[in-house]
């Protein structure tokens, strides 16, 4: 990791002062902020030195020029410089209406930024002459003052303490403008910029340009030095070109997220990153070199000016400028080359099936409420990621289940965005290269309900009529298409099966849960049971599912179902009750991969709130034993040894198996967030864990839980609705195979045996 330094005591070469020297002139621009007033602000107004030169009425309408400090009210000496609580700038040459005349200020009303303030001086005819320049660093006599504009009689007696991490960044006549970086940069959902005041000519003692490679290896600079001059120079007609000359090179550079919205196709262009032990920079450029955003990842600590916060800070000029406050350690980026990668057509590609020769993959843009677009099925080359085939279903609904042999796959879409019409088809495709063996035509006007699969057959799911809340089931031969037999269905009905490797067609109805053959609709055995008591939770889009289902295996033939006021576990080749325990209102589980249920449980009987809402039981079922209970929310289990590694409240922890006793939690560690998102599930390489958090595949030391760093060049995100795909398709390993999707539609194999990372960090 670099760390930065002091940037005034080394690298400048000081210019004498002989009157006002030619300055480079720059694209300059100030930006952003969220801020409201506080502290240290004053309500008064205060004297206008250049009144009988300069006067203005309300309603007249003056213009004001680019890059200029907008105040959310008056300030005077007693408001410290760094504490201005600067709200925005002006973005481009603006004519603004006055609404009140205040002293030497001016108030005008806007109807996307609202009420602010401005220095009349900005308006004026002088103010026409003020350049930007290239930033420089200098020195002031002692005593000398700082202005809130040339010639303002609102003055401040100069600070080394501020004036020596200050910038000039412009010039009029015998003025020059300094830039003053808030002492506080964040604070709740504010967002703070640097001040703009001015010192005369005669009162600068030595200056010179800030040298390039701010945050190259030899950098001299501190973070909070580096941030000062990103957030003046950094804009959106910023270069790659010119990050580079200003910056330096990047320590990584890494493909980016999805730069366009979900209804257009997608862009990926490149990310910078710049990284210290304090700091992280991430510049991301379109694939045309334009800078598109910057995010700055930032300790929590005394070093960097900040206020912890669920916050993700956005500046008000522009969304895509950003900071977030990660935890006390940021994670370093760790190489770790693929074997191959397939850029998919929309973010997130998510894992369903493999064979030795092909993976199955379902697509997803990732919209949600109103900007979900696209969702697809393709296939892959196991051997070298090449895609196969796909077919895209819109954004209407997608099914897709692999035959018993997994040599084709039933497809079921609602929609044919090729034709941009609702139409039901069912397709079974041939796994390896996309043809279409058969296809069934459901041959009604009414809508179907869905497809599910069982050993040998397809399960088509019907009304008996529009509106009508009884079905009829269709059962299919999954080789040919051929109807084989149909059952109509009572009210309420339900249908159990999730995949081809269940050994029966098994529905409820009528108090009764039925196996019937898949081929002959003959019934093997049946269950008396009434109607559940609690909803069912898989139909929670936020329920991530009670087992994790293994793309390259075979599912188990026993499963958890929910009858009447029980969760029952059932063997499905016999009908067998294996275990089971009361089913409740606000109660989640999970199988382990060991077999055991962890089972959360919201004290108010509902499944959502927060932590300390919960509790949750390590339950051994077939033996009817509890083995602890914790007043938290525990999930995400994965048992190894005498440790459970799990999300504990929303953070990385790992429990004593047998006691539930923590042994260790990366809480604040690795993020300050309350509520952290956490897409996929735990994967083991050695003494290395793997777990997808926020935007970063972290590897941790699974025995002390010592963030070791992020896997480069994997970008993760959160898909809302889409958990039990995350969970289940986001990473996977069989053998030294590992298999990781990102949120920008790449999907990657690694080898598990070139993740070589030091843990003794």
């Amino acid at each position: 990791m670099k760390t930065g330094g002091n940037w005034r005591k080394r690298g400048y070469q000081w210019i004498s002062m002989t009157g006002v020297a030619a300055l480079m002139v720059t694209g300059y621009l100030v930006l952003d902020l969220n801020v409201s007033a506080g502290e240290g602000e004053a309500s008064g107004s205060v004297t206008q030195a250049l009144a009988a030169q300069i006067t203005y009425k309300v309603g007249e309408t003056v213009t004001l020029g680019k890059g200029l400090p907008l105040y959310a009210q008056t300030v005077d000496h007693s408001v410290p410089v760094d504490l201005m609580r600067i709200q925005s700038y002006t973005s481009s040459e603006e004519k603004i209406k006055v609404h009140t005349v205040r002293g030497e200020w001016l108030r005008f009303k806007d109807d996307s930024r609202g009420d602010h303030w401005v220095p009349a001086w900005y308006a004026s005819k002088d103010s026409k002459t003020l350049k930007g320049s290239a930033p420089q660093n200098f020195t002031l006599r002692a005593g000398s003052k700082l202005y809130l504009y040339p010639g303002s009689q609102t003055s401040w007696v100069s600070d080394d303490a501020l004036t020596d991490h200050a910038l000039i960044v412009a010039t009029t006549k015998d003025w020059y403008g300094i830039s003053i970086a808030p002492r506080i940069w964040n604070k709740e959902s504010n967002v703070y910029r640097p001040a703009i005041l001015w010192v005369k000519a005669k009162d600068v003692q030595q200056r010179a340009y800030v040298a390039d490679a701010w945050f190259g290896d030899q950098a001299s600079m501190s973070t909070t030095d580096v941030r000062h001059l990103t957030d003046i120079m950094l804009s959106k007609t910023t270069t790659s070109k010119q990050v580079a000359q200003w910056l330096g090179e990047p320590d990584w550079k890494e493909n980016s997220q999805n730069l366009n919205e979900t209804n257009y196709s997608m862009s990926i262009g490149q990310t910078w990153r710049y990284e210290r032990e304090d700091a992280q920079f991430l510049v991301t450029f379109n694939k045309a070199g334009r800078l598109m955003q910057t995010r700055w990842n930032l300790t929590l600590d005394d070093r960097n000016n900040v206020v912890p916060s669920d916050w993700h800070f956005s500046r008000s000029d522009d969304y895509q400028f950003t900071t977030k406050i990660l935890g006390k350690t940021l994670p370093s980026s760790l190489p770790w080359k693929s074997t191959w990668t397939n850029q998919g057509e929309l973010n997130y590609p998510f894992l369903q099936a493999a064979t030795e020769d092909v993976l199955l993959m379902k697509g997803d843009d990732g919209g949600f409420s109103g900007m979900h677009y696209d969702k697809s099925v393709y296939a892959l080359d196991r051997r070298t990621g090449k895609k196969l085939w796909e077919i895209h279903a819109g954004f209407g609904a997608l099914q897709a289940y692999t035959d018993t042999k997994r040599e084709g796959v039933t497809l079921y879409t609602s929609y044919a965005p090729g034709d941009k019409e609702y139409k039901d088809r069912i397709r079974h495709i041939k796994l390896s290269d996309g043809k279409v063996i058969w296809e069934y035509k459901p041959g009604s006007k009414l809508s179907l309900r869905g497809i599910t699969a069982a050993k040998n057959v397809v399960v088509v799911d019907s009304p008996v009529k529009e509106g009508s809340s009884q079905g009829r089931i269709k059962v299919l031969n999954s080789s040919s298409g051929k109807t084989l037999w149909t059952r109509k269905l009572s009210a309420g009905y339900q249908l159990f099966n999730q995949s081809a490797d269940d050994p029966y067609v098994m529905y409820w109805e009528k108090n009764q849960l039925i196996a019937a053959d898949s081929l002959s609709g003959r019934t093997v055995w049946s269950i008396k049971v009434g109607k559940p008591t609690v909803d069912y939770i898989e139909n929670d889009p936020y329920f991530d599912g009670i087992t994790r289902l293994d793309p390259f295996t075979e599912a188990l033939s026993e499963r958890w179902m929910l009858l009447g006021d029980q969760w029952v576990l059932v063997d499905l080749t016999s009908g067998k009750k294996l275990a089971h325990f009361p089913a409740r209102n606000g109660q989640r589980f999970e199988v382990l991969n060991d077999g055991m249920l962890l089972i959360r449980e919201n004290k108010k009987g509902d499944h959502y709130g927060d932590y300390f809402d919960f509790t949750t039981t390590l339950y051994d079922a077939k033996n009817n034993k509890k083995r602890w209970t914790l007043n938290d929310k525990v999930e995400r289990g994965l048992v190894e040894g005498d440790q459970l590694f799990v999300i504990k409240n929303g953070y990385p922890a790992a429990l004593d198996y047998h006691t539930g006793e923590t042994r260790w939690n990366a809480k604040n560690t690795i993020s300050t967030l309350k509520y952290p998102t956490n897409q996929g599930s735990y994967l083991l390489i050695d003494d290395q864990l793997l777990l997808p958090m926020g935007e970063d595949l972290l590897v941790m030391n699974k025995e002390d839980g010592t963030l070791i760093g992020r896997v480069h060049d994997v970008v993760m995100g959160s898909p809302e609705h889409r958990d039990r795909d995350a969970k289940n398709g986001t990473m996977n390993r069989v053998g030294d195979e590992v298999y990781i999707g990102s949120s920008n539609g790449r999907f990657s194999l690694y080898n598990a045996e070139e993740l070589n990372t030091d843990i003794s960090r």
